[in-house]
């Protein structure tokens, strides 16, 4: 049985290139590079796809200059985004562990059966996971201080338009 040619290989190549169904990956890009009708999403992250298709491990906004880490289905790796300009993470890394603020956030987004609650407060976690002092709720516009557990400091409520409390002196305004 005699060798493939060089030829060969290449057209093999090819044919798995051509052939092979679009990844996840390929996919999200087309869609959002032909956006609707045809004419791509302006200002739209595109995800970047690595030669087998995968989603490269940092995805960087083509606009916005931010970059994160994402695991193999392209979300997001929490705490990884970085701003423009900033020093690119290592993205080899391993995952740390969900903090209690980022759980209790995500648990509350994917509600009932992968739903979000309408209507529902949503903790806000700062870059490395913490509860941020001052929690708000979305929908009713009451803000409030929290404790590092997330837990509401007593007399700290503000309504709707009310001068927001500086949560590190809640005491002075």
């Amino acid at each position: 049985m005699s060798k493939p040619s060089v030829f060969t290989w290449i057209i093999t190549f090819l044919e798995f290139r051509i052939l092979r169904p679009k990844t996840q990956c390929e996919q999200h890009r087309d869609s959002l590079q032909s956006g609707n009708g045809g004419v791509p999403l302006v200002g739209a992250f595109i995800p970047q796809c690595d030669e087998e298709g995968q989603y490269r491990p940092q995805q960087c906004h083509g606009s916005t200059g931010h970059c994160w880490c994402v695991d193999s289905r392209g979300q997001e790796r929490a705490g990884t985004r970085t701003p423009p300009g900033a020093p690119r993470i290592n993205c080899e890394e391993p995952v740390r562990p969900k903090t209690q603020c980022e759980q209790h956030r995500d648990s509350l987004q994917s509600g009932n059966g992968g739903v979000p609650l309408i209507g529902a407060f949503i903790p806000q976690c700062d870059e490395e996971g913490q509860y941020r002092p001052q929690q708000c709720h979305g929908s009713t516009g009451h803000c409030w201080c929290v404790d590092s557990r997330g837990q509401e400091r007593a007399g700290t409520r503000t309504p709707p338009g009310a001068p927001r409390i500086n949560c590190d002196e809640p005491g002075k305004n």
